[in-house]
């Protein structure tokens, strides 16, 4: 029995050392690279944010598993989405260990060397921006993205992009730690702040901060606020003892009238973009989603390669310096192309959903008649300059710089005959891609000095008008069952997601900055792959 015991006690022993010397190891040795990694932060007038991280990492060396971890702020975060970059979902776990904060985020398998691996995360945080001290009356955000320790090299691009609460102004921003890059506007016209380096040691913390005006954000009440609570409680308290008494002795004389609330609104909400408009002016969901499409053509994101019996797309790959500027409606719509071409139709109609409840949550508090009465002017107004264009020339011209509003319109078909009669002739030019990428075949080869072929304007409008009702009518196989899919019955049936989709952090605009030494919350975070 010893000798027995002895033999079991040196066979575990062995396998220990082997584990420990060749398993072990070989983890160990596994190398990786972060390409970039781009960071957008929504400032909420609550105090929290929201944070997008697009990272891109690649393995050089080893066995690796496939696991990222991804460094938080602070606890209480909540994920909305993992996703690699083809739009599918991808298995995390929140982790924290001390005063770290994170989660791991597994890959699909088979992990690849020196194949770049995407990974889109967006979360929320809860109290994040804390009063300025340096700065009376401001209030602040400072933060670094999640460091990656152990990684070879250094970060290729690191963007780090802060969207400032709506009505922050240009002059009142001042950075902490670092200069702004830039300071622009985005689609929504919200002030946005904008760090960029290449070649980022990945241990270093990339400290970025910005500090604002206290008046756009509440972030919680002092001691006047409940010094105020307490005083109307009490005032309310007595006004009921009051209204009691008076009630109780004129409850056989009084006649009762029913409540009624007014409220105020604050006018047009501007800042929509042409789909975002459309929704709201109601037009069909199967015109607003061609409406997507033909942006997504415009911006050569994709190709039409067939029409019958349904619209196959191919997405098409570009360089990621001339990355175009994609919407959240856009990346829905990309995700929703299947492997052979065809469409989701089922994520059309989430992606329809999510569109109308945004543009919903965009004109909340404002005037929806003043808003409609808002986009249509601009509809209108997009129509008078094609109209009163001097020349058929100008007249196209105008057609290019407005085809988005004007595609928003109900009356399209009727009001582009109108505006190009039989008795003008065009000459469509080659770079017209968004007259050439419908459905409707390549531009001519042009050659020399040889002119396009003209065609009489009526012949002209007919091309664009039949093109787009191809589309329409072949982005889904049936539109009878598409649109019950919109129903209210079926909204429980389709997954929720957040709100916000951004592909990317990208510069614009110019440069401009205040210096100042802020005082407010940090947020900080490491992590790593393995």
């Amino acid at each position: 029995m010893v000798i027995a015991s002895r033999r079991i006690i040196l066979s575990l022993t062995i396998l220990v050392l082997v584990l420990a010397i060749g398993v072990y190891p070989a983890y160990a040795q596994v190398k990786y690279r972060v390409d970039r990694e781009w960071v957008q932060i929504w400032i909420n007038k609550e105090g929290s944010i929201d944070i997008f991280y697009n990272i891109t990492i690649t393995y050089i060396s080893g066995a690796p598993k496939g696991i990222i971890t991804l460094g938080m702020p602070k606890g209480g975060f909540q994920i909305h989405y993992v996703h690699d970059i083809d739009g599918r979902n991808l298995t995390y776990t929140i982790i924290s260990s001390g005063d770290f904060y994170g989660l791991d985020i597994e890959l699909r398998g088979p992990i690849l060397l020196n194949k770049p691996y995407i990974v889109i995360v967006y979360a929320s945080v809860p109290e994040m921006v804390y009063e300025d001290e340096m700065n009376p009356g401001n209030v602040g955000l400072k933060f670094y993205p999640s460091t990656f320790d152990n990684a070879e090299g250094k970060i290729g691009n690191i963007r780090v992009a802060i969207v400032l609460p709506e009505g922050v102004k240009e002059d009142e921003v001042k950075y902490a730690e670092r200069r702004f890059s830039n300071v622009y506007r985005n689609e929504e016209n919200l002030l946005v702040v904008y760090w960029e380096e290449d070649d980022w040691p990945p241990a270093k913390e990339f400290w970025v901060g910005v500090s604002f005006p206290k008046k756009y954000v509440s972030i919680g009440p002092d001691i006047w606020f409940y010094i105020l609570v307490g005083g109307s409680i009490a005032a309310f308290i007595a006004m009921i003892g009051v209204v009691i008494v008076l009630a109780f002795r004129e409850s056989r004389k009084a006649k009762y009238e029913k409540p009624r609330i007014a409220i105020e609104a604050l006018g047009p909400a501007r800042g929509l973009t042409a789909v975002e408009a459309a929704v709201l002016l109601d037009l069909k969901p199967i015109k607003v989603l061609t409406m997507i499409l033909f942006s997504l053509l415009l911006k050569r994101a994709v190709e039409i390669i067939s029409t019958e019996p349904v619209i196959r797309l191919r997405r098409l790959h570009y360089d990621s310096a001339v990355e175009p500027n994609l919407r959240y409606y856009e990346i829905d719509f990309l995700w929703a192309i299947r492997s052979d071409g065809s469409l989701d139709e089922r994520a059309l109609a989430k992606l329809y959903l999510d569109l109308r409840d945004t543009v919903n949550l965009k004109i909340k508090g404002f005037s929806r008649i003043d808003t409609i009465n808002y986009y249509r002017d601009i509809v209108d107004r997009a129509w008078q300059q094609v109209t009163q264009a001097g020349t058929p020339e100008l007249k196209c011209d105008a057609l290019e710089e407005n085809i988005e509003w004007l595609l928003a319109d109900e009356r399209l078909e009727e009001r582009l005959r109108i505006a190009f009669p039989p008795d003008i002739i065009i000459y469509p030019r080659p770079d017209w891609w968004w007259y050439w990428g419908w459905p409707r075949g390549q531009p001519p080869i042009q050659t020399g000095e040889v002119k396009p072929i003209p065609i009489p304007g009526q012949e002209f409008a007919n091309n664009i008008v039949l093109a787009i009702q191809k589309a329409a009518n072949n982005i889904v196989l049936n539109v009878q069952e598409f649109a019950n899919r919109l129903v209210p019955a079926q909204r429980a049936q389709i997954a929720q997601r957040p709100l916000r989709y951004p592909s990317c952090v990208c510069a614009c605009a110019s440069c401009a900055c205040a210096c100042a030494c802020v005082s407010c919350a940090c947020a900080c975070a490491h992590g790593g792959a393995r």
